[in-house]
């Protein structure tokens, strides 16, 4: 068990999604994160204005500067928004390390916003995903690298198959490897099904769909709870389980901030703290 985290991602001044709710999330599950920025955004809660990407090699050099001194059990992986700033970061991760990492693959903000273009995809997945141990897309993210319409569970299950095996193509991080797709775009009226692909077999996690809209940071909070749950030193299927017990808990809990749609509340999770250790 290793209770230090790093999160790698951009900043969010109204605190509902990035660095902020990462390391929101780590301290509800009771770690100690660590922070890289990526980004410096300008948002709220009705949308992102403008990006404004750290200097790649920057970020290497933030990244290395806590590798090379803090032994850390995990590293969560967000919005990295130029192909300079992946390739900066697989370098970063040249060595191999026992730290789990779990990344969020960030390509479109929900008002659209592109925070991650095709060419800087093209090269995360060339440099980035071979070092990758848990890959965490929603719907149109798995759209994109598995190249397929998704539509079912059925084709969610296929597409997190296909990307599993897109991982597996270049291995370089020893660990166990595998793709938590989130399945909560999906039209059902009733459940919410996520599919996590792991050790070569599905594994449906269903839960009741939530009635509420504030989802802010949705994607931030479950890939930082399945890094947190795995630097913990839970199996993959039981921090898969947990990760997404921890984010029913944060919808639920979301809140109106501002005008547009606001955050998650990992905060709501606390209580139940006892019975996380």
């Amino acid at each position: 068990m290793n209770r230090i985290v790093l999160t790698v991602a951009g900043s969010d001044p109204s605190g509902g999604a990035g660095i902020q709710q990462d390391m929101r999330v780590f301290t509800c599950l009771g770690l100690y994160s660590c922070a890289a920025i990526t980004a410096i955004t300008v948002q709220n809660t009705k949308g992102v204005k403008r990006v404004c990407p750290v200097e790649g090699k920057l970020l290497q050099e933030q990244v290395e500067a806590v590798l090379e001194d803090i032994d850390v059990g995990g590293i969560k992986v967000g919005m990295l928004a130029t192909k300079e700033n992946v390739e900066s970061l697989a370098t970063a991760f040249y060595e191999k390390r026992e730290a789990w990492i779990v990344a969020d693959p960030v390509m479109r903000s929900k008002n659209g916003a592109v925070l991650l273009d095709d060419a800087a995809w093209h090269s995360y997945e060339a440099n980035l995903l071979p070092r990758i141990d848990i890959l965490t897309p929603n719907l149109q993210e798995a759209s994109v690298i598995s190249s397929m319409d998704i539509g079912s569970i059925e084709e969610m299950e296929k597409a997190a198959r296909i990307i599993y095996q897109k991982m597996g193509r270049k291995r370089i991080s020893l660990n166990d490897y595998g793709v938590y797709l989130k399945g909560g775009h999906l039209e059902d009226p009733d459940k919410s099904v996520d599919i996590f692909y792991f050790d070569n077999k599905a594994i449906y996690l269903v839960g009741n769909r939530i009635d509420n809209i504030h989802t802010h940071g949705t994607g931030c909070a479950l890939s930082s709870a399945l890094c947190g749950y795995l630097s913990m030193g839970k199996p993959p299927e039981v921090a898969a389980r947990l990760a997404k017990e921890f984010v029913s808990k944060a919808i639920e809990a979301g809140f109106q901030l501002g005008k547009g749609i606001g955050p998650v509340n990992p905060l709501a999770f606390l209580k139940f703290q006892n019975r996380l250790y």
